[in-house]
């Protein structure tokens, strides 16, 4: 708020040089009654603990009694001018900065009204209520002078949370494109070497006899192979993510498809996964969408030591769907509940790290957002919201 912006307040509430009259011609009236009313106000601040902490001690509480009555005392007699209006905006700059709380602010001042009506309306042996109506005018314009100072720290906390966030961002965007160039460096680096020596090692098992005791070698050679070369196109999926294209996936086509490729894998043997997904269609890139459920699930099998089952919902409000996978696992502690979508960051013996990872990154290129909700021994719940294309039609059933 600026002094310009105290004339539009003035001219609202139709402050005028009569007023600025009338209240002068009040000073000698109140003057008597300043004490009675910082006494009051006081009484009625120091029943709320709240107020009663910003105050302070009672060597404070003097020098705040005659602020207050010096405050009080200025009502009364003008200028109400440029320097008027910022010595009102100190005061509320100074209440911010002592913390006290904001609702105190109207409370206060409604406290001050009525005890200078009420001893104004006692005081005067003449028609009084016209220059009351131009004390209440001067103390709304007070009051508002005031507040001004709550909203302007309210808007610059609001911008430094908004760059903090950005700085957040910013950092995490450049940790993860440095992270994403070592990976797709060293995926280059080993993809090459990798398929010569899983060529080299089948030519040598295929040279070997059918009873030679070094198959079952060559065997976990080509397996540990395999292994290498998983982790390697994860590591470039997760450095080097393609754009999505997107186009209308029905999530109960897609689901059960990936579900059925999954079925014979070691972690689903024992685990069975139902969907609720039933008329749900999304706006996104199927084949990333099939990845991020392929790890969605997989990862919600990990979690069951042994039988259990995994649910997989879509819901979809018009302006965006949700997808929620949710086991009955052993749960994560909130140390790696903290950390379970960091690169990199696995509890797995024989896992990446790149599982949520990727599906963070297929998510936000989508422009959603990923959640986990998870208790330890009871289970976990991964929950990604997608926004809706409004331009795409739903599918025709067939």
């Amino acid at each position: 708020m600026n002094s310009e912006r105290f004339e539009d307040l003035k001219a609202y509430v139709g402050f005028n040089e009569q007023d600025a009259v009338n209240l002068g011609n009040l000073s000698a009236l109140a003057k008597p009654l300043i004490t009675g009313v910082v006494r009051r106000f006081y009484e009625v601040q120091f029943q709320d603990p709240a107020a009663t902490a910003v105050l302070g001690d009672r060597a404070q509480m003097r020098r705040l009694e005659k602020s207050l009555a010096r405050w009080i005392g200025e009502l009364f007699v003008g200028p109400y001018d440029q320097d008027y209006f910022l010595s009102q905006l100190r005061i509320g700059q100074a209440h911010v900065r002592v913390g006290l709380p904001q609702r105190f602010m109207p409370m206060g001042m409604e406290v001050i009204r009525k005890e200078l009506m009420r001893g104004l309306r006692l005081a005067s042996e003449s028609r009084v209520e016209e220059k009351l109506e131009s004390l209440q005018k001067i103390l709304v314009l007070d009051l508002t002078i005031m507040l001004g100072s709550y909203q302007q720290r309210h808007a610059e906390k609001v911008v430094e949370i908004e760059r903090e966030v950005m700085e957040s961002k910013l950092a995490r965007a450049q940790h993860l494109a440095e992270i994403g160039q070592l990976a797709a460096s060293l995926a280059h680096e080993i993809k090459n070497p990798l398929a010569g020596i899983s060529g080299a090692i089948q030519i040598i098992g295929e040279s070997l006899s059918g009873d030679s005791p070094y198959r079952s070698i060559i065997r976990d050679i080509l397996g540990q192979i395999g292994r290498l070369d998983e982790t390697v196109k994860d590591l470039l999926l997760y450095a080097r993510p393609a754009p999505p294209t997107r186009k209308q996936v029905a999530l109960d086509k897609l689901v059960p498809r990936v579900a059925g490729v999954l079925q014979e894998e070691p972690a689903l043997r024992k685990v069975k996964v139902n969907y609720k997904v039933s008329g749900t269609v999304v706006s996104a890139d199927e084949a990333q969408l099939e990845q991020l459920l392929v790890n969605l699930i997989l990862n919600a099998a990990h979690a069951h030591r042994s039988e259990g089952s995994i649910t997989v919902a879509g819901k979809a409000d018009g302006e965006s769907v949700t997808i929620s996978v949710r086991d009955r696992g052993v749960g994560m502690s909130p140390e790696i509940l903290a950390r379970a979508l960091e690169p990199f960051y696995t509890t797995k013996a024989k896992g990446t790290g790149l599982g949520l990872a990727i599906c963070r990154r297929i998510v936000e290129s989508h422009g959603g957002t990923i959640a986990i909700d998870s208790t330890l021994g009871e289970g976990t719940t991964i929950t990604v919201t997608l926004p809706q294309d409004e331009n795409l039609h739903r599918p025709e059933k067939n």
